[in-house]
C-alpha cells in the first residue's frame, strides 16, 4: 500500500492484474477516513475502471461532508491486505497465468484454449474468482447444454474451469472456494460400442494406404497399439525402444506409460529411418504436432467410401478414428486378456473405463460353475430308511 500524494489517499498495484487499455499493471485506489476515533478503510477501484487518484480524493472529501452531517455511509472496509490481491484476481487474469505456466505441458492445448476463447471467456473472463459462485457455472452449465453442445463438451469446458482454481490455488494465487465444487457435471454416456471385424480392419487399411502412407502407419499404429491419436501424434524418435520393443508414451491428462509393439510395429518403425531424436515421427508440413481436429481428413473420407457409417447411426456405433483404438481393446477381450492387463495397455486412468470390454471377454464364469458341478456328480447313493 502507497501514500499518494493527496491525504488520506492509497495506492496499490497488482502483481498479476493489468490494465487492458494500455497493458500496464492494474492500480487500484483507497482513502481512509476516522470514524468514532476508529480508522476506516474504503476501496474506490481499479485504474482499468476509470478510477483515478483524483476520483478518490473527491470521494473521500464527500464521504468527510456526509460525515460531518450525520449521514453514515455503508461502504467501511477493513485495511486493505494480501488477500484482498487475490481476490480481485480476474479469471481472465488466471487463465493468462495457467496458459502461460501450465497449458503447454498438456499434449491438446489447443483444444484447452479454443474452449477458454470460445466459451468461457465471453462468460467470466471480467469476473473475479471470488465472484463466480456454482450457481452461475449451473447457469453456465444449462446455456452450453441449450446451444447443443454435447454433455462431453460440456464436462470438458466445466473441467477447464476446474483446473484452473485448482492452479491458482496450488500457485497461491488464490485462496477462495473452487465453485466447481458441488456442481453436478453432466452425464456421458458415449461409450464406443462399435469395434472393427478382422475383415474390415484389413479392408480399411488397405484403402487408407492407397490414399496416404503417412495415415496408414498411423492407423496401423493405433490398431496395434491402442494408443491414442493425440499420442502417436506426439511421438518422437526418442520414444521409440526397437531393440527391447517398447514405445514411451507421454500423456499430459494421464501422465507417462510404456507401449508394447508387436512385429507389425517394429517394421513399420523401422522402414522409417528417422535421423533426428527429437524429429517428430509425423510432423505437420511446419514441423509442429499436427492438430487432432485434422486428423479425420483422410481417414474420414475412406470410412465415408466405405459406407460405415450409414446415415441415422447412433453416435456409439460410427466408425471413427478412435474405433481402432476401441478394436484393440475389443479383440485382447474377445482373445480373453484379463481386464487388469487391457487396462494397462490402453493407459486406462481406473479400472472402471475397461469394463466397457468385460461383455466381450469368453465366459470364464460359465465354465467355472460348470466345474462345480463337474466335482460335485456324486454316484446315486442308496435310500436310507428310517426307523421308528
Amino acid at each position: 500500500m502507497e501514500r499518494t500524494q493527496y491525504q488520506g489517499i492509497y495506492q496499490r498495484h497488482s502483481e498479476n492484474r493489468r490494465n487492458p487499455k494500455d497493458g500496464k499493471i492494474d492500480v487500484c485506489f483507497y482513502y481512509s477516513l476516522k470514524v468514532d476515533g476508529l480508522k476506516k478503510w474504503i476501496k474506490v477501484g481499479w485504474k482499468s475502471e476509470g478510477y483515478s487518484v483524483q476520483i478518490a480524493r473527491d470521494l473521500r472529501a464527500n464521504h468527510m461532508q456526509a460525515l460531518r452531517h450525520g449521514q453514515m455511509l455503508n461502504q467501511m472496509d477493513a485495511p486493505p491486505s494480501d488477500n484482498d490481491q487475490k481476490t480481485s484476481l480476474t479469471f481472465g487474469d488466471a487463465w493468462k497465468i495457467y496458459s502461460e505456466k501450465w497449458l503447454p505441458n498438456l499434449s491438446r492445448s489447443q483444444d484447452e484454449q479454443r474452449r477458454y476463447e470460445n466459451h468461457i471467456a465471453p462468460q467470466f473472463a471480467d469476473w473475479t474468482l471470488d465472484q463466480i459462485k456454482t450457481i452461475d457455472l449451473e447457469d453456465f452449465k444449462h446455456k452450453l447444454l441449450a446451444k447443443s453442445l454435447s454433455p462431453a463438451t460440456t464436462k470438458h469446458i466445466l473441467g477447464n474451469v476446474r483446473r484452473v482454481y485448482n492452479k491458482m490455488i496450488e500457485w497461491e494465487f488464490y485462496d477462495g472456494r473452487v465453485p466447481t465444487i458441488g456442481l453436478k457435471m453432466p452425464k456421458i454416456d458415449n461409450g464406443r460400442i462399435r469395434y472393427l471385424t478382422p475383415e474390415e480392419a484389413d479392408l480399411l487399411l488397405t484403402e487408407v494406404k492407397k490414399r496416404s502412407i503417412t495415415w496408414w502407419r498411423i492407423s496401423s499404429i493405433s490398431l496395434h497399439s491402442g494408443l491414442r491419436l493425440g499420442e502417436i501424434l506426439a511421438l518422437t524418435k526418442s520414444d521409440l525402444d526397437l531393440a527391447n520393443g517398447l514405445i514411451h508414451v507421454r500423456n499430459g491428462k494421464t501422465g507417462t506409460r510404456m507401449a508394447h509393439m508387436n512385429d507389425v510395429l517394429k517394421s513399420i518403425f523401422e522402414e522409417m529411418k528417422l535421423s533426428s531424436q527429437t524429429a517428430l515421427l509425423f510432423p505437420s508440413k511446419n514441423g509442429t504436432v499436427i492438430e487432432s481436429k485434422d486428423a479425420s481428413k483422410t481417414f474420414g473420407r475412406v470410412v465415408k467410401a466405405l459406407g460405415f457409417n450409414p446415415e441415422g447411426t447412433d453416435e456409439r456405433q460410427k466408425v471413427v478414428f478412435h474405433t481402432l483404438r476401441h478394436t484393440f481393446g475389443s479383440w485382447l477381450a474377445i482373445d480373453g486378456v484379463p481386464l487388469y492387463t487391457i487396462s494397462k495397455l490402453m493407459g486406462h486412468v481406473s479400472i472402471e473405463m475397461t469394463q466397457r470390454y468385460a461383455h466381450l471377454c469368453p465366459d470364464v464364469k460359465q465354465e467355472a460353475v460348470a466345474k462345480i458341478a463337474k466335482m460335485a456328480s456324486f454316484p446315486t447313493q442308496t435310500k436310507i430308511s428310517y426307523s421308528a
